[in-house]
Parts: C-alpha cells; structure tokens; sequence
C-alpha cells in the first residue's frame, strides 16, 4: 500500500477519532451508548420536520445519527453522514458512484456466506463495541483469513499483537489491514488508497465502507439482523 499519500490526507484513524464511539487504544476508560434507538422512535411522521406532503421540509435530517442507528436510515444518509468529514476529491467521486450504484441494491455483506461467519462470530461478542463489529466484519469477508485470527478474538478482544499475518491473499491483507486500522487507529490504508480503483477494487471499496460506517454508528448503519433470532440489532 502506499504510505505517502499526504500532504496529510485524512487517515481512517483521524476520521475515526472525531466521531462517535471512538475507543483509541490506552486512552482510559469508555462508555458506550446505553440508550436504544428503535425504528418505531424514529419513524419521520413524528418528526416536526415531517411535511404535510409526506417529505421532510429540511436538507439534512437533524436526528440522521439516530435513524442510523436505529437501522431505518437509507444508503445515501449512512455513507454520506459516515464520511462527512473526509474531504479527498478523488474519494468524494469514488464515493458518490458508489453510492448511485448501491443505493437500490445495497450489498451489505461480500455473500450469504460471509454473512452467516459473521452472524456467528458475533454471538458471543459485544455488539455495542462498534470497533470490534467492525473489524470483524472484514476479517470474516474472507473465509481463509478468519480461519487464520479467529483464535486472537476473545473476551470481546482482537489480540493483533498475537498474529502474524502470512501467506496472504491480496484481498485478504487489505481486509486485514483496514480491519486493523479501524480497530486501533493504526495507518496501514489511506483515504488516497481507497479512492484508487487499482488498489482497492469496487467489492473492497464496498466492503470498507460498510465497516467504517459500523465502526462510526454500530450494526443498525447496515441494517443488520441475526440470522439465529430474526431480530434486528
């Protein structure tokens, strides 16, 4: 990957670090949320916003982070609320196609079987933790690699420290390396590396996205259900 992207474009690690939910490493310690939002709580008829021609009457929803949350908030409202704050040309184009072509057919997960690994490495695991989610999402994207780390996750913990990633699939390194990034705030990929098609291919830009939508709002930024208990968390 390439490191030298700057003058200082934003890292995933400095856009993580000014949203909600962010937990760096050694820095003490956190709370999460503990208030849930619900869909029902969230439904845009109680909204003082709400038009009488069914439409909201404002550009930007104010209550976006809580319909996010909730899981009742459109691809366009997740991706563009989650990346607010880059400002990258080149990733704001990439983005914008991305949204126009997912928007009716969003892919949340690479395939039915990642999403099935995922639903069950996560059974015992903090849901609340958005960094966890979001790493574990892409190190279950790909089968081979979670094989590989599944042993360094435990007591809602990814003990990177305890693994050495090799004999990688290319895909497989840049999940683990984005995976990586969003769990500890390290910079192995650069906003400059996702914006560019060589490197990170359409299916990756996807995949990325969605985890660091989860590592800003939790699962509800992917509408989420369990498979086991067909409720939505």
């Amino acid at each position: 990957m390439n490191h030298s992207d700057s003058p200082r474009l934003k890292s995933i690690e400095q856009m993580m670090t000014s949203t909600p939910g962010f937990h760096p490493k050694g820095k003490g310690i956190f709370v999460y949320r503990h208030f849930e939002y619900t869909a029902k709580m969230c439904d845009c008829r109680y909204c003082l916003h709400y038009g009488r021609n069914k439409e909201c009457t404002v550009d930007r929803c104010p209550y976006v982070e809580e319909r996010i949350i909730a899981g009742v908030a459109s691809r366009p409202e997740v991706m563009n609320e989650t990346m607010n704050n880059i400002h990258n040309a080149a990733f704001r184009g990439r983005l914008k196609q991305f949204i126009k072509e997912r928007e009716e057919l969003p892919m949340n997960f690479k395939n039915e079987k990642h999403r099935k690994v995922f639903d069950e490495a996560i059974r015992k695991l903090d849901r609340k933790n958005y960094p966890l989610m979001s790493a574990v999402y892409l190190l279950t994207a790909e089968h081979k690699l979670w094989m590989l780390i599944r042993h360094c996750v435990e007591r809602n913990e990814i003990k990177f420290d305890n693994f050495k990633l090799k004999n990688s699939t290319e895909t497989g390194y840049t999940l683990f390396c984005c995976a990586k990034d969003l769990y500890l705030g390290t910079k192995h990929i650069t906003i400059g590396d996702l914006a560019d098609r060589e490197i990170v291919s359409p299916k990756m830009f996807s995949l990325v996205c969605n985890a660091m939508a989860i590592r800003r709002f939790g699962l509800g930024a992917i509408q989420y259900i369990s498979i086991g208990r067909n409720a939505q968390v």
